[in-house]
């Protein structure tokens, strides 16, 4: 070999050992880290504060209340698939902050909303028609009534600029007017029909109405009697055809199976309160064609086998006996290896419906796979933070 072929091979070594040992594409800074994954957003409602964590749990960046529009209690996050938007609910300073879900940076923020808003979600049909829950109760001032228990309807237009749009009025719909089936009116959370036409909303005190977006009315409904309180878990089913939805109170938890291929038709309702209390929030994992349903005051998880959902249940379900204190809402990562639920604090935000209180305020991780909690991360101030909105950007799926 000569020492001119010599020279060559050594240097396609040396290279070689540069490419494995560089810095991700796009950064070649010395010691630089490759960006994570994903990220996962969760909202201290207490401190008006929007945490921004790796999939590890690491705090990556936090925004206040002050950036994100002088908000005081920021309350869900949502936001679709395919869409550059996500919504935060601001209940007391009665707005909504619209994110960026590439960075977080706020794009507007929206005033006078409604009263009380609890929940801004967009249809996944149509992203650009954003519908909020206002769930504070109605009161009638010189004669008017506020915003109180009404739906508010967005619409994005070019710019992009966001509008008021139509209210809904559920205390005015004849067909809730019987406070003994529907002791209030007030919205809670929203799911939507395959084909983007129909809206299901839970009301606080029971039952659960169906609003045709089309017609701006509800086109039926069913009473207290036949949906639990304080409801506000909606989740898909992979071929978007069934819609699970949880609601329940201290001493309770429900499951209830709707097909929405269509306007909506309720399946099936299961009392799960053998197996935990307080059905709240709710993901399906489409890997393993299970719904997941948490249950906040026994602070545990229930799984529940998607081809078997609509028969009685026959024997316990499988179960996550802890996943923190008090958990919340949950949300699964993007390859449906981790969920991710909020842990509500030692002094919640009075949008708890009942008096448990939680001990760790934060985000638990939980291994799918092993169905096993990984850790609690502790977020924010212990004695006095409350968490309970949380997102993966759709961006980022």
């Amino acid at each position: 070999m000569t020492k001119k072929t010599g020279f060559v091979i050594l240097l396609a070594v040396v290279l070689a050992l540069a490419a494995c040992t560089s810095a991700p594409s796009g950064d070649v800074r010395p010691g630089a880290r490759a960006a994570p994954a994903y990220e996962v957003w969760a909202v201290d409602q207490n401190a008006d504060t929007l945490y921004v964590l790796d999939p590890e749990g690491k705090t990556l960046r936090t925004i206040d209340g002050a950036t994100l529009g002088a908000v005081k209690r920021p309350h869900m996050l949502w936001g679709v698939p395919k869409d550059e938007y996500v919504y935060s609910a601001n209940t007391v300073s009665n707005s909504i902050t619209v994110l960026g879900s590439k960075d977080g940076t706020v794009k507007t923020v929206i005033n006078t909303i409604g009263k009380s808003p609890h929940a801004a979600q967009p249809n996944p049909k149509q992203p650009e028609r954003i519908y909020v829950a206002n769930i504070g109760p109605q009161e009638v001032k010189d004669g008017r009534p506020d915003r109180g228990e009404t739906i508010t309807e967005l619409v994005r237009s070019a710019g992009p600029k966001w509008e008021i749009g139509r209210f809904l009025d559920l205390k005015a719909v004849p067909g809730l007017a019987d406070s003994a089936l529907y002791p209030s009116r007030r919205p809670v959370c929203f799911g939507f029909s395959q084909d983007g036409r129909y809206m299901l909303t839970t009301l606080f005190n029971g039952g659960l109405a169906v609003v045709d977006l089309q017609t701006w009315s509800v086109s039926k409904s069913w009473g207290k009697n036949a949906i639990a309180e304080h409801g506000c878990g909606f989740a898909l089913s992979p071929s978007g055809e069934e819609m699970y939805v949880t609601a329940g109170g201290m001493h309770s938890s429900w499951l209830y199976v709707f097909n929405v291929k269509s306007e909506p038709q309720l399946l099936a309702s299961h009392d799960l309160t053998k197996w935990g209390q307080d059905a709240h929030g709710a993901v399906v994992d489409p890997a393993r064609n299970t719904l997941w349903v948490v249950h906040r005051v026994s602070s545990n998880v229930t799984l529940h086998p998607l081809n078997t959902i609509r028969q009685p249940i026959q024997q316990p379900p499988a179960a996550i006996g802890f996943v923190g204190k008090t958990p919340d809402l949950i949300v699964l990562s993007p390859d449906n290896r981790r969920a991710y639920v909020t842990l509500r604090g030692p002094k919640p935000a009075p949008t708890m419906p009942h008096a448990t209180v939680g001990e760790t305020p934060g985000v638990g991780i939980i291994d799918v796979a092993s169905r096993k909690l990984l850790t609690v991360v502790k977020l924010g101030d212990q004695a006095a933070g409350d968490f309970h909105g949380i997102f993966i950007p759709a961006t980022q799926r």
